[in-house]
């Protein structure tokens, strides 16, 4: 063990750290990136677990069109396993839109699978719970008192519930570059006392934990208040180009292999 509850192995005479190990054997990177995702999901880093949550989900993607992930043990688990994490990162998309941080297969992925039910939630439906039910993790508590399965479920369903109200807020500040605080409260069916509270916790709540451990916020938009308006700004876009390249090579990789499987024999 190391000073920082780390461990390491040797192995053939080379050391590996923990980390190595867990990267190594597939299963275990697997439950460690669902359980980070989760947690990250709990503790309000959206940002976070979308890139955890993602990162694997895209090498699964492409396992499965190989074929290599069914040579591993535990295979017939590995589609379940990424469709809970695809619910996951659907919850995820729908509260803290993600600025290039998935790939283009995997949002199509997202909107094929959970579309309509996000488009139920966004007409004032609910529908978040129903995707955490079946992604969260399906805890077995040795206490009688304390069942931390249904404690998860609530703690998510609190946290949850103001979603609805803050997608509704973001939708409205996206059309404006400034608005006045008294007309963006009645778009959002609230007083302007009641609302100021509200337009701040909103940005509270949206503000992240870095790895270099500052905090940003995790909006695609800025704003703040001026003289009783609303001043906004989109968040500055990041241009991946590298996700285009890499689906055009895992296209072309895909027809290689379909025109190796045509026989030439006349």
């Amino acid at each position: 063990m190391t000073d920082n509850n780390s461990f390491s192995v040797t192995k053939d005479g080379e050391t590996l750290q923990s980390n190595e190990i867990v990267q190594s054997v597939f299963s275990a990177r697997l439950s460690w990136a669902y359980h980070a995702g989760v947690s990250y999901l709990m503790l309000r880093r959206y940002k976070d677990a979308t890139r955890i949550l993602g990162g694997i989900c895209s090498y699964m993607l492409r396992g499965f069109k190989t074929g290599q992930l069914r040579k591993l043990p535990g295979s017939d688990q590995f589609n379940k396993n990424y469709d809970r994490m695809i619910s996951l990162l659907a919850i995820l998309t729908h509260v803290c839109p993600p600025t290039g941080l998935l790939e283009e297969s995997l949002l199509r992925n997202i909107r094929e699978k959970h579309g309509a039910q996000l488009g139920r939630i966004d007409s004032g439906e609910d529908g978040y719970e129903d995707l955490f039910l079946f992604a969260c993790p399906k805890f077995i508590s040795p206490s009688l008192e304390v069942d931390a399965y249904r404690m998860q479920i609530r703690q998510f369903g609190k946290e949850i519930a103001t979603q609805h109200s803050s997608r509704k807020l973001r939708s409205y500040m996206k059309l404006y570059t400034s608005i006045a605080v008294s007309k963006l409260a009645a778009f959002n069916d609230m007083g302007e006392e009641e609302f100021l509270p509200f337009l701040l916790s909103y940005k509270h709540k949206m503000r992240q934990l870095e790895e270099d451990g500052s905090f940003k916020s995790a909006l695609d938009i800025h704003y703040h208040l001026n003289n009783g308006s609303v001043h906004v700004d989109e968040a500055e876009k990041q241009r991946r180009f590298e996700n285009y390249f890499m689906a055009q090579i895992t296209q072309n990789a895909d027809m290689m292999k379909e025109v190796e499987g045509i026989s030439t024999v006349v």
